[in-house]
């Protein structure tokens, strides 16, 4: 293949426009769950209807699809959660108010001994917390727990005629007796906060009147027309290469839990590997891997991986309701004979940032739960945020596993057991939006929105 030449570097712009008023189509911009109270409250994101797993030796089960540490006893028919190192405990694993306990059941003595329970362990005996426990709110699909610190104040951003809570970490404004709410790049409005919210289909002018040094500039990035706006734009379109050995392919792995598993890819005449918390597709025979930003192929399933000089165009027609659209913004770019290195190039869609054609939005919008089988389990990439640089989501929503204000304990890995429930292991591939790898955000990504640059930690 040639090196780049100004007429490919053009078909790749022209590309990179296309890719995105596709994805801007393809996107979904209604609301997830919005929860807004005035007073204090936990959120516990359930990945989907409670997935439980038998502890051997014992009559408890553990939910494995949470980042919160949650058991159920068989013989009490209790539920039991680890909060901060004290013990809750229910009837239902529902919303509302828990019990601090310590009466556990004689079943937590064996996980205990358990090297691996150590926060079990940790744990017991129990005590009982200086305060009663917070309510918890539960929910199994995408959420934002809006927490105002008491009644909610209200100041006016400058002259603006728009005014914002001032005792909250959320952006909620107010404006001619709507409320405006910014979450993951996305508005949504309601005239009620404890009723339904509503994607905004067309933001006030007033919103772009912010001054860039009020305490709510952050809010501009999502502010289309806006400065602001428009270098996330040109942030998230800009591309990302990433250049490999011709070899790059030696020793590479897919982990698939039992034999290789395809599901069909709606619209497309593709098949996405079901059971690997890798990102393959099979094609006319043919698989296709998308790996740390590059493209691989093999004849099976299990490799051997080498990487791809070509990739079928049908790819590139995956929709956003699938949980592998990411990859459809990572592209074969030049083989370099003289260095052997064949160079791909990605941009933010495949980082989970989309831009619409106005403004950037963080995630799909569409929520896949995530995949469990006997022996294991994995998220895919958040509805709603994206994997940011290092090992956590990132500004400006925080996505799967927690609420803005509210940081819940993060696993921030998978969990694998032995199918006798003997063992738990811990995988270190997932979840993250580029699954099977871990990407390093450019400097250009510490970008937060209101005109100035966050520090980004160096390897």
């Amino acid at each position: 293949m040639p090196r780049t030449t100004p007429v490919r570097l053009s078909l790749l712009l022209l590309w990179l426009c296309s890719v995105s008023a596709l994805s801007a189509a393809q996107l979904n911009f209604d609301p997830p769950r919005i929860v807004v109270t005035e007073k204090p409250m936990q959120l516990m994101l359930i990945d989907g209807p409670p997935v439980r797993v038998a502890i051997e030796s014992t009559r408890l089960e553990f939910v494995v699809n949470t980042d919160w540490t949650v058991f159920h006893d068989l013989a009490s028919r209790s539920w039991f959660l680890l909060d901060e190192g004290y013990w809750l405990r229910n009837n239902m694993l529902s919303s509302g108010n828990w019990i601090s306990t310590t009466d556990l059941p004689d079943d937590f003595l064996t996980l205990q001994l358990n090297s691996d329970w150590p926060e079990v362990a940790e744990a017991i005996p129990p005590r009982m917390p200086a305060t009663s426990p917070l309510p918890i709110l539960i929910s199994y699909e995408p959420t934002e727990l809006v927490l105002i610190d008491g009644k909610m104040v209200w100041e006016p951003v400058a002259d603006t005629g728009l005014q914002f809570v001032s005792n909250t970490a959320h952006d909620l404004f107010r404006l001619g007796g709507r409320y405006y709410l910014a979450l993951a790049g996305r508005w949504f409005t309601t005239k009620d906060v404890n009723r339904k919210w509503y994607a905004v289909r067309e933001l006030p002018a007033r919103f772009a009147s912010i001054p860039p040094d009020h305490a709510k500039a952050r809010v501009l990035a999502s502010v289309p027309g806006t400065e602001q706006a428009l270098q996330a734009a040109e942030e998230v379109k800009q591309p990302q290469t990433r250049s490999v050995s011709v070899n790059a392919g030696d020793g590479l792995t897919v982990p698939w839990f039992g034999e290789p598993q395809f599901v069909a890819i709606e619209g497309t005449v593709l098949r996405r590997g079901e059971n690997t918390p890798y990102q393959v597709l099979l094609h006319n025979n043919f698989y296709y891997l998308c790996h740390e930003g590059a493209w691989y192929r093999a004849g099976s399933p299990n490799g051997p991986w080498a990487p791809a000089r070509e990739v079928p165009e049908a790819i590139y027609t995956i929709p956003a309701t699938d949980p592998a659209y990411n990859v459809t913004f990572v592209r074969v770019g030049t083989f370099d004979d003289s260095t052997g290195r064949i160079a791909y190039t990605s941009t933010g869609g495949y980082y989970g940032k989309y831009y619409t054609g106005s403004s950037v939005v963080y995630g799909t919008g569409w929520h896949h739960p995530g995949y469990y089988s006997r022996s294991a389990y994995w998220r895919y990439p958040s509805a709603y945020g994206y994997w940011g640089p290092y090992g956590g989501y990132g500004w400006p929503y925080s996505g799967y596993s927690h609420s803005e204000t509210y940081k819940l304990n993060t696993r921030e890995t998978d969990w694998e057991w032995e199918l006798d429930g003997t063992k738990r292991r811990v995988y270190r591939y997932g979840p993250r939006n580029v699954v099977g790898g871990q990407y390093t955000m450019p400097e250009s990504d510490g970008y937060k929105g209101d005109g100035r640059q966050r520090p980004v930690p160096q390897d």
